[in-house]
């Protein structure tokens, strides 16, 4: 099978957990090919860990495996789930984080078999999460490692709001260049939006009104919207820093309104 394991955490730069999941995981599965998505996830955020992990994951080839390492403790959360979707595998604690990471709830769930030692480890994504991936991968079967559940812990979806003429949404993530991805599709948008005019508000009366290509349209320190490679709606400023500008943020709010064209 395929032999890519990814994670994704809270663990923050230069944690000594980070090191040690990825020694651990080499000396597991030596020719298993280990990526970190992002270990800068504020501590305990599903929510962005959700839209992060949304975004890239289908960048993998099928098959990899992606183990989840926020708010991990199982004896909380009553479950640790192995779940297939799309070709890929996903690993983590029924925190809720499955139910805002696909469209529709996946029908293969499965809880991952433990224990009683391991259930109360300190570092389960170490201690637990990988063991089962490794063995998983090597043999292609759960026998022995899961057997069917549900994922019973429920979260608001991290979807925007569709209103009358509008679309509310959410800053979910600001780059390193301080441009701000929100979580609006492009699918989402150009379905509301279909033949009409828009308008994009993102800092109290000020407003966007046409998508643009790339962020080097227009003057310098002018600002853009456009669709980012996952196809989600992100500001920024030509030459310049929007979020910082802006005061933007995760969780800072943008709505979309509508407005139909004038007949001539």
């Amino acid at each position: 099978m395929n032999s890519v394991i990814t994670f994704i955490s809270d663990y923050g730069i230069g944690s000594p957990y980070t090191a040690s999941i990825q020694g651990w995981a080499q000396t597991l599965m030596p020719d298993a090919k280990v990526f970190e998505l992002s270990h800068h996830i504020p501590s305990h955020d599903l929510v962005q860990t959700a839209f992060i992990l949304k975004s890239v994951y289908a960048s993998f080839p099928k098959g990899a495996c992606h183990i989840i390492c926020v708010d991990s403790n199982i004896t909380l959360h009553q479950q640790a789930l192995f779940v297939e979707h799309d070709g890929h595998f996903f690993v983590g604690a029924d925190n809720g984080v499955f139910s805002m990471l696909f469209d529709t709830l996946p029908t293969k769930v499965y809880k991952i078999l433990h224990n009683a030692a391991t259930e109360y480890s300190s570092f389960p994504e170490k201690n637990v999460f990988l063991p089962m991936v490794v063995q998983f991968l090597r043999t292609g079967d759960l026998k022995g490692l899961a057997e069917p559940s549900a994922i019973t812990n429920i979260k608001t979806s991290i979807q925007p709001t569709i209103e009358a003429n509008s679309l509310s949404g959410t800053v979910m993530f600001v780059d390193g260049f301080q441009n701000a991805m929100t979580n609006i599709h492009r699918t989402l948008f150009e379905k509301e939006k279909g033949d009409q005019n828009f308008r994009f508000y993102y800092w109290g009366k000020h407003f966007i009104d046409a998508i643009s290509v790339n962020f080097h349209e227009g003057k310098p320190g002018e600002d853009v919207l456009l669709y980012n490679e996952n196809g989600y709606l992100t500001i920024g400023i030509n030459r310049g820093k929007s979020a910082q500008l802006h005061g933007l943020k995760v969780g800072s709010k943008i709505v979309i309104d509508f407005e139909k064209k004038e007949e001539n």
